[in-house]
């Protein structure tokens, strides 16, 4: 019963949400670029067709849970509610389930207007040399109070959610509960479940109305995030081989010293790509050394394959080529 009402409010946030647009490309400043860049822009649209029309019915995906996360929502607009969704204690069991063969593949948060980055999330795709993205979605994060029925919002005791719930509704719970103990949980339905539970009704947890309805809440106060335009970005992996097919967005980690970085980024925007986000992780071997995840639009694979040879100083591992959902 629970599942159901969740599947039906996610269905529909997904259908409004199925028409989202994706990068346009931007100009090419070398012909060999300019072609590849090319490319990607006229096949992206294509691109994202055949995806939604893609059968993922055998699909087995992990994600962060319990039920009612956010993530779970991630998985069923990028997966249209096909497959079957396996929810993970965390993220980094999520990614675990796909490198041992439970699950072909994981949904797993990287960065958030509010809260950014999230460090020990990225370090999951550094980490694991077998792990690439096959897809990306940018998911609108409406962050709400939930407490059970009738509950006064004045006798709030304590606030469970996820750290970065926790964040983007900080200014919140400053002005409306700041006595009230917050506690970080793994996860925002984990929050959700611990309130639901909690003897009396002194509890809360910030979370998805989704969650309010798998576990019996009710939201007591909605949009309690900092900003409307709060989204988060979920990364889709998998252990088989990156495309090198054309696509909306593509990345790659690089290697190396934070004083070659500048260069590196010109090269791309010569190749006439657009960055779309930069996130370091320290290599481990010296000050000022790092691993940098970068994200492009309007890339092709030989614009890529033509950048790693004019920046030796960096070591290169391809993560793929994806859309956006």
């Amino acid at each position: 019963m629970q599942t159901n009402r969740l599947v039906a409010l996610i269905l529909t946030a997904t259908l409004a949400l199925a028409g989202c647009a994706v990068p346009t490309a931007g100009s090419s400043a070398s012909s060999s670029a300019a072609t590849s860049s090319a490319t990607a822009a006229s096949s992206s649209s294509s691109n994202v067709s055949s995806q939604q029309q893609k059968d993922w019915s055998k699909a087995r995906v992990s994600y962060l849970g319990p039920e009612g996360t956010y993530t779970q929502e991630a998985c069923q607009l990028f997966f249209g509610g096909q497959g079957t969704y396996l929810p993970q204690e965390d993220v980094a069991a999520s990614v675990k389930a796909v490198l041992d063969g439970t699950t072909d593949y994981a949904v797993i948060p990287q960065e958030n207007t509010i809260g950014g980055p999230i460090a020990e999330y990225l370090d999951e795709v550094v980490t694991h040399d077998n792990i690439g993205i096959v897809g990306e979605v940018e998911l609108p994060i409406s962050q709400n109070l939930l407490t059970k029925p009738g509950a006064d919002l004045a006798g709030i005791k304590t606030v469970y959610s996820h750290k970065q719930g926790i964040a983007q509704g900080s200014e919140w719970l400053k002005k409306n509960l700041p006595n009230a103990e917050v506690i970080e949980v793994a996860s925002t339905a984990e929050g959700a479940r611990m309130a639901s539970e909690a003897q009396g009704n002194d509890c809360a947890a910030i979370g998805s109305a989704a969650a309010a309805g798998v576990y019996g809440l009710e939201v007591a106060a909605d949009n309690i995030q900092m900003s409307s335009a709060n989204k988060t970005r979920f990364y889709v992996l998998s252990t088989q081989e990156p495309s090198k097919e054309p696509a909306s967005r593509m990345a790659f980690l690089a290697s190396g010293k934070a004083s070659d970085l500048g260069k590196l980024l010109e090269d791309v925007k010569s190749a006439g790509a657009t960055v779309v986000t930069v996130h370091d992780r320290p290599r481990k071997t010296e000050l000022g050394e790092y691993t940098y995840l970068v994200e492009c639009s309007n890339m092709g694979f030989d614009a890529y394959d033509t950048l790693t040879k004019d920046n030796q100083a960096f070591v290169f591992r391809y993560l793929g080529s994806f859309d956006v959902r």
